[in-house]
């Protein structure tokens, strides 16, 4: 996704990711480090991310939301960065330094786990490191993302925050395999409970079973989603078009950005209003920056 393509479907914001990769296939690579205690590894990929959105909002290209004034403001692409998976966080004494950086928002995990809990390709619960870092985070008002989290990571999260929870690209695990990258209707109801959002995940993969995937099931994930919570007011688009496939695996009526009003116009046909249809486009992300975001 380039920002030319956001710009040609007039998205305003977006959740910029910090991707870093523990393992031996992500060894070498920008974003990979050796495990989940090479911390100074994991910081140093995460940094590297941080600088190149430093330098496009140097060059007059984004914003990197760091107040409400950033978010209310529209004259370029805003970006609320997005730290998905914390091994660059050293501690929760750390945690201060990530916000100063511009991190607004932290998945503890991404698929295979962190010093701080387990992922939904590795089982765990959160650490005494965890618990510790979750406070922190709410002490800084950073937005916890329960996207790749285990179902017993998601459990103690909910367990030791009161704060909002979102899911920023996540899907109905009721609608998949019961695998634990998507959400059971039980966490669907729990982000409800916090007026949090789930995103829409556009890849194929987690929107049908072994057949190519259609703008019918990504209608059939909001409407589960929002039928489970009992409000639409958690719809969301969460894409994650950012996460190494390429268009080729998301639904063809939804493939780049410009395509996006066939998701809205397919609700519409089934009833949404405009307020539920602007509330998936934009709103119902805006309504949780703006609750969290000081």
């Amino acid at each position: 996704m380039s920002l030319g393509g956001l710009s040609r479907g007039s998205v305003g914001i977006v959740a910029a990711t910090l991707f870093v990769e523990p393992g031996e296939e992500a060894r070498g690579k920008p974003w990979g480090y050796a495990d989940h205690d090479d911390w100074e590894g994991a910081n140093r990929a995460a940094l590297l991310q941080i600088a190149c959105y430093e330098q496009m909002e140097r060059d007059g290209l984004v914003r990197i939301v760091r107040t409400r004034a950033d978010l209310e403001a529209t004259d370029r692409l805003r970006l609320v960065i997005l730290m998905e998976g914390a091994d660059p966080i050293r501690d929760a004494k750390d945690a201060a330094r990530w916000h100063g950086l511009g991190v607004r928002m932290v998945g503890l995990s991404w698929a295979h786990g962190s010093r701080f809990t387990g992922g939904n390709a590795r089982p765990g619960r959160l650490t005494s490191l965890g618990r510790d870092l979750v406070r922190a985070l709410d002490e800084l008002s950073i937005i916890h993302d329960a996207s790749h989290l285990s179902d017993a990571s998601f459990e103690d999260l909910c367990a030791t925050t009161t704060r909002v929870v979102v899911a920023s690209h996540s899907n109905a695990r009721a609608l998949m395999n019961p695998s634990e990258r998507h959400l059971s209707d039980a966490q669907v109801r729990e982000i409800a409970r916090r007026g949090g959002v789930v995103g829409l995940n556009l890849y194929g993969t987690f929107l049908a079973k072994d057949r190519p995937a259609t703008l019918s099931d990504a209608v059939a994930h909001v409407e589960h989603i929002a039928q489970v919570a009992g409000t639409r007011a958690i719809s969301a688009l969460g894409s994650d078009l950012d996460g190494g496939f390429g268009p080729e695996v998301v639904p063809e009526e939804l493939r780049y950005p410009d395509r996006y009003g066939a998701l809205t116009d397919a609700l519409a046909k089934r009833g949404w209003s405009d307020a539920d249809c602007d509330g998936l486009a934009s709103g119902n992300w805006l309504r949780v920056f703006r609750s969290q975001i000081p």
